[in-house]
C-alpha cells in the first residue's frame, strides 16, 4: 500500500533553522551563547540555523528547553507563527532559566559586572537595562556576523602597586598601537579595537559600569550619556581598568569585587596613566618652559585640552609627576571647584572634544536594518525607549 505522506510533510529544515534562529534573538541570546547552553560546538549549531542539518531528537529537547518553546515551536513554525498567543515579544517574554545575569558569580557564568559600587540586584530598573542593551548588541554582531573577540587580550599579568599599575597603562597602549602618543579620540581608539562601549542613561552619581565577557574575550563599559565628554573619557578609561582587575583576581582565585576602595583607586591610577602618559605630559609640559611654581589656570586648562581629561584630573596628574609645586597645585584646585560650584560641573574653558556616542553599536544597527532583519526593527525600538543615543 503506497502511504499518502506528501514531501510536504517532511520537516524543512530551512525553516527549523530560521525559526531556532528568530526565537534565540527574540530571547537575546548570540549563537555562540545558545551553543554554549547546548554544550555544542557553535559550527554545528550554525549548520542547523541555516538549514544544512536538521536538529537530532536529542538536540531538538535541548532546544526547546533553552529557548524556553515547545519543540512543536521549532518543527512547526508556520503553524506557531499563525497564532498570535504563542508567540513571545522580547519585552514580554518569561525568561528561560539558563538567562544570562549580569550579577556576578565567579567562574560559573560568561558575563560579570566588574564594579561593586553598583549593586544590580538591588536595582532592577537597571539591572534589566544593562542586560538588554548587552544582548542587543550581541545579537547585532549575530545578525552582521562580525568578530566578538577584542583585538587586545583583557587577561594581563601585572603587579597591582602604583609603579606595576603604570607599567600596564603603558602595555595597553602599545597593544592600541599608540605608544606614549597623545591620542585625541580614545573613543574611536577602543571602539576601532574591538571593545564595546555604550554610552545610556544611568542613575545619579554611577559615572560607569563595565563587564567582561569571557565567552567572546571582550568586554563591555557603559558610560553615564549625561556626562561631559571629559568625564566619559575618564569613565571609559576606568572601566577599562576595572575588566583588568577583574579578571587579574579571577585568575589568581581571589574574589574580585572585595577591597573595593583599593579596586577603585587603582582604576583611576590605570585610567590617569592611560590617557596622561608619563612621557607625554612631561614633553607637553616641558616645550611649555613653565617651572613648577609659574603654572596659572589658562596654562593649565590649554595644556589639560591635549590630552581630552577634566582640569581636576590634569591638576592632580601634574602633582603626581612633580611638575607643579603642591602651593600651586592647591590654589588651582580652589579655583577649579569654584567654576564648577557656580556651573554646575560643568567643565572650565568648554570642551573641545565632540565625542560620538555609541558609533559601533549605531554602524551594526544600521547594517542589520539594511538587511532587513525583523530582529533588527526590535532592536532599534529598544534602544529608542531607554533612550540610548544611536548615530544612524
Amino acid at each position: 500500500m503506497k502511504s499518502n505522506k506528501t514531501s510536504t510533510d517532511a520537516p524543512d529544515p530551512v525553516a527549523i533553522g530560521n525559526a531556532i534562529r528568530e526565537i534565540r534573538r527574540r530571547g537575546h541570546l548570540s549563537q555562540g551563547e545558545l551553543a554554549r547552553r547546548l554544550d555544542m560546538r557553535q559550527g554545528p549549531v550554525c549548520n542547523i540555523e541555516q538549514g544544512k542539518n536538521l536538529p537530532s531528537a536529542q538536540v531538538l529537547v535541548r532546544l526547546a528547553r533553552v529557548l524556553g518553546v515547545t519543540a512543536d515551536e521549532i518543527l512547526m513554525p508556520r503553524a506557531y507563527a499563525a497564532s498570535p498567543q504563542t508567540r513571545r515579544e522580547p519585552d514580554g517574554a518569561p525568561a528561560p532559566a539558563e538567562r544570562l545575569p549580569v550579577i556576578p558569580h565567579p567562574r560559573n557564568h560568561a558575563l560579570y559586572l566588574t564594579s561593586s559600587a553598583v549593586r544590580l540586584d538591588a536595582d532592577a530598573a537597571l539591572a534589566k537595562a544593562v542586560e538588554c542593551v548587552v544582548r542587543d548588541y550581541l545579537a547585532l554582531e549575530d545578525i552582521c556576523q562580525v568578530p566578538r573577540q577584542a583585538r587586545i587580550p583583557l587577561q594581563l599579568a601585572f603587579d597591582p602597586s602604583p609603579s606595576g599599575i603604570a607599567r600596564l597603562a603603558s602595555q595597553v597602549r602599545h597593544l592600541l598601537e599608540v605608544g606614549d602618543a597623545v591620542v585625541f579620540d580614545h573613543l574611536e581608539l577602543l571602539e576601532n579595537h574591538g571593545l564595546r562601549v555604550v554610552f545610556m542613561p544611568l542613575p545619579d552619581g554611577v559615572t560607569g559600569l563595565s563587564c567582561h565577557d569571557a565567552q567572546n574575550g571582550n568586554a563591555f563599559i557603559l558610560v553615564g550619556a549625561g556626562l561631559n565628554p571629559e568625564r566619559q573619557l575618564f569613565a571609559l578609561a576606568y572601566g577599562l581598568g576595572r575588566i583588568l582587575l577583574f579578571n587579574r583576581a579571577l585568575f589568581l582565585g581571589e574574589d574580585p569585587l572585595a577591597r573595593e576602595p583599593v579596586r577603585h583607586k587603582s582604576a583611576r591610577l590605570f585610567a590617569a596613566d592611560l590617557l596622561m602618559p608619563e612621557n607625554a605630559v612631561r614633553t607637553s609640559v616641558g616645550q611649555t618652559g613653565v617651572r613648577p611654581d609659574e603654572w596659572d589656570f589658562e596654562l593649565l586648562l590649554r595644556l589639560k585640552h591635549r590630552f581630552g581629561v577634566s582640569a581636576e584630573t590634569f591638576n592632580y596628574r601634574l602633582l603626581e609627576l612633580g611638575l607643579i609645586t603642591a602651593e600651586r597645585q592647591t590654589e588651582l584646585r580652589s579655583q577649579i571647584k569654584a567654576h564648577y560650584d557656580a556651573h554646575a560641573f560643568a567643565e572650565p574653558g568648554k570642551s573641545r572634544r565632540i565625542l560620538s556616542p555609541n558609533g559601533r553599536l549605531g554602524d551594526l544597527l544600521h547594517t542589520a536594518l539594511l538587511r532587513a532583519d525583523p530582529e533588527a526593527s526590535a532592536i532599534a525600538a529598544r534602544l529608542k525607549k531607554l533612550k540610548i543615543p544611536v548615530e544612524r
